[in-house]
């Protein structure tokens, strides 16, 4: 405490916003167990050289703040845990306020609530985020993101028109067969309601029943953010939705949402494996197509194992009593977190692993995308100048392979609705099987074009009939739903 007057009079009298002991200057006499010291010395030196702080210790209890600066910086400050120092301070230099660091007399004192494994990555991915937002403000966040992803996407498909052939692409247009178009829009229309039917499905195996029509409503809205904004961020939505009209628990609409993803992930790599075979006669796959078909399936082979381990985890922990532990301590954040997992465990087991849940989802994923595959197989029919026989085994194939592969392309979230992937993964896969590059590019933008059309024009409708607004939805995001 000899230091406490230093410490007032640096902010009452001697003009600086911020003071803070330090237990890392030279001068400092600092001493603690040697894990603790490389770990704070190798931390602070990360935020020097990422952050741009001139302070050698960020962590120090002993600080006092000005309070005027302080309220102005509160806000911007969104951590609330053991980094929160730390971005106060370095907010604050990149402010231009004046912070004053002093060394201190300092020694252990033999307790922390500090988790190493936790908490040092914690902060090690805080350290990140500020850095993002400080030598970056506004690119990765919020509109900022929105603008750059969807330049990406237009960028993505200029370049490829621009390399095939603007003129070609144009000229292909005009031959096309409106009429089968309109087929084609109608065929991805009456998926829609068999996504809310498979939804539907889903939530009645986990007790909650509700209709069809606000189901599939739900799902149109929350597609058309994702064809709006990047990283599927629109799956929030659909949970926002849930929760605000139907009181949904944040859990089930989480693990319901999983299961449908996880569903449409196997689906879509059975129709590849499948379609892959039915081409194999007169294509070879390219190492890209078969590393996208084994990401897929690796990954739903991982999901599965993880599940029946931790199914088999928690049902030995039921067993031996240990739930009993965790309601003696429910008010503590750890136990929250145990009881989140536990119930997300419980729910997709209901569905993932029961076998006649199993198989029904299968089902009806396999319905719907072989509909948005149909989608594509008219597009492609609309244009005479393709030339291919649509009847044949390997026409059939090669488009059932195209859409599977740039669905399973669509889970790498570069660009808002996969825009721009999505269409070079399939224009690819056509070319290698006989299809001018031009005109596969063309069939693959004009699937797209009706696929997101419907999806939007679904979604505004949707929207309008449930009461919700675009902003709304748009701006859904965790924070949005833990507060509710």
């Amino acid at each position: 405490m000899s230091y406490l007057e230093k410490l007032i009079r640096a902010i009452s009298t001697d003009g600086y916003d911020f003071a803070t002991g330090s237990r890392i200057m030279p001068e400092s006499d600092a001493k603690r167990p040697f894990k603790r010291e490389f770990a704070s010395r190798g931390y602070n030196s990360m935020v020097r050289l990422f952050l741009h702080s001139k302070l050698y210790d960020h962590q120090c209890g002993f600080k006092a703040f000005r309070r005027g600066p302080l309220l102005e910086l509160l806000d911007e400050i969104e951590n609330q845990h053991w980094f929160w120092d730390t971005e106060l301070l370095v907010r604050a230099q990149h402010r231009g306020y004046r912070v004053l660091e002093f060394p201190v007399y300092w020694r252990h004192g033999g307790s922390s609530k500090v988790n190493f494994a936790k908490d040092i990555v914690g902060m090690g991915s805080e350290v990140f985020r500020l850095w993002w937002e400080l030598f970056f403000p506004g690119l990765f966040s919020g509109k900022g993101k929105i603008f750059l992803t969807a330049f990406l996407a237009i960028l993505i498909l200029a370049l490829a028109a621009t390399f095939l052939g603007a003129s070609e692409v144009l000229e292909n247009i005009k031959h096309v067969s409106p009429g089968t178009l309109a087929l084609a829009s109608f065929v991805y229309c009456a998926s829609w309601p068999l996504r809310g039917m498979r939804f539907q499905q889903i939530l009645n195996r986990l007790g909650n029943h509700y209709g069809i029509g606000f189901l599939t409503g739900s799902i149109f809205i929350s597609q058309s953010a994702n064809v709006i904004l990047p990283a599927r961020i629109g799956d929030l939505s659909r949970m926002y939705i849930l929760k605000k009209s139907k009181d949904l628990a944040f859990t089930t609409s989480f693990s319901s949402l999983t299961v449908e993803r996880v569903f449409d992930i196997i689906a879509i790599t059975f129709i590849a494996i499948l379609a892959s075979s039915g081409v194999a006669s007169r294509l070879e796959l390219t190492p890209w197509m078969e590393s996208l078909i084994k990401f897929s399936g690796v990954a739903v082979l991982l999901f599965f194992a993880a599940l029946f381990i931790l199914s088999y985890r928690e049902s030995r922990n039921k067993k031996k009593g240990k739930e009993k532990v965790h309601k003696n301590i429910s008010g503590e954040p750890l136990s929250k977190i145990k009881e989140f997992a536990s119930t997300f465990i419980r729910q997709m087991s209901v569905v993932a692993v029961r076998p006649g849940a199993f198989l029904a989802v299968v089902a009806s994923s396999l319905l719907i995308w072989g509909m948005d595959i149909f989608t594509c197989f008219l597009v492609l029919k609309a244009f005479p100048a393709a030339g291919v026989d649509m009847t044949s085994t390997f026409s059939i194939s090669l488009v059932f392979l195209a859409v599977a592969l740039g669905n399973i392309a669509k889970t790498f979230p570069i660009t808002p609705g996969a825009i721009g992937t999505y269409e070079v993964a399939l224009t690819a896969v056509f070319v290698l099987g006989g299809i001018k590059p031009e005109l596969a590019f063309t069939v693959a933008v004009i699937d797209h074009i009706i696929k997101n059309s419907i999806t939007l024009l679904g979604g505004g409708l949707a929207l309008s009939e449930l009461g919700f607004r675009w902003r709304e939805v748009l701006s859904t995001n965790t924070d949005t739903l833990k507060g509710m």
